[in-house]
């Protein structure tokens, strides 16, 4: 990843100070001191949220033009979405309009590719449950069912590929949203931006838990749950990445303070990463029940595009 100083900070917009504020009159003393350590510290911060969503953006079109291994470029390209749309939220309220489009942009380009999502995902999961097989009879009916589900993801592909060959579309589309994201004011997010961003991520999968753990597992709240916890973890995750990139300062200061609070709120970042989990090896269990009992109604039972919606 690019040291969070090498992107030019987009949104500032002259005459401005530091962190991309149309300058005032200058202040005297501690006014002006304390000013310009928030200013340093703003900038710092949006610089690195930048350098971090321009590496997801190069992540995301090498992705999707994968060609030996597309099922696993397709699985890199959905996960490169979520980091982006998780970061593009951390400032959204800040970052404007404009963040938002980009972020329903990258909404639809996941949603586009959710077929292959639930293609390759059967295929995992045939293969895990292949493995697991007691016998030789269960043995063949369980490699029959694989077979036939890689069957399913060829055409899957193959009907993608026509629609979209190489996927070029796709990409004019993430160079697009990237010509947004580089043009957004990052340097008006400041440490407080993010505070609120995280607040509210946090009351989300807040919310959607106390809905989850009343119901049977394998429902769509208990899929919601996860995106929200997973949102979550992403946006702790970049921030914690952010911190590691910042030069000792103001701005590193902030977001250690920010992120010792999200401790506080939350508990370990272990801890949320293994109610993800938990959650996700339910959601398997759940599908293979239902591919074993009926093959053909495997589609309907995968869970919603994961969009964070």
């Amino acid at each position: 990843m690019p040291a969070v100083s090498a992107p030019p900070v987009p949104g500032a917009t002259p005459p401005s100070d530091a962190s991309g504020r149309t300058a005032a009159r200058p202040l005297r003393g501690r006014d002006a001191a304390a000013r310009a350590v928030h200013a340093d510290a703003a900038a710092g911060l949006g610089a690195g949220l930048y350098a971090i969503a321009a590496h997801d953006l190069v992540a995301l079109t090498d992705a999707l033009a994968e060609r030996a291994a597309p099922h696993r470029g397709v699985h890199e390209a959905r996960k490169a979405i979520r980091r982006l749309r998780a970061i593009l939220q951390l400032g959204q309220a800040r970052l404007g309009r404009r963040a938002a489009a980009a972020d329903a942009a990258l909404a639809q380009l996941a949603d586009g590719l959710s077929d292959l999502r639930d293609a390759q995902v059967l295929v995992d999961l045939a293969g895990r449950h292949l493995r697991e097989a007691a016998d030789d009879d269960e043995r063949r009916s369980r490699a029959a069912l694989r077979r036939r589900l890689l069957a399913e993801r060829r055409s899957a592909l193959a009907r993608a590929r026509v629609h979209d060959p190489g996927f070029a579309a796709r990409r004019a589309e993430v160079a697009r949203i990237g010509r947004i994201v580089e043009r957004l004011p990052w340097a008006r997010l400041d440490a407080g931006d993010l505070e609120h961003a995280l607040a509210r991520s946090q009351r989300r999968a807040e919310r959607a838990g106390e809905r989850a753990r009343r119901a049977d597992p394998g429902s769509e709240r208990r899929h919601r749950w996860r995106r929200r916890l997973r949102r979550l973890r992403m946006q702790w995750t970049a921030l914690k990445t952010l911190r590691k990139q910042l030069p000792d300062g103001a701005a590193r200061r902030e977001l250690a303070t920010l992120l010792a609070g999200l401790r506080r709120r939350t508990g370990p970042f272990r801890a949320l990463a293994a109610t993800i989990d938990t959650l996700g090896a339910e959601q398997d269990r759940q599908l293979l029940q239902t591919v074993l009992a009926d093959p053909s109604a495997a589609a309907a039972a995968m869970p919603p595009s994961a969009t964070g919606r």
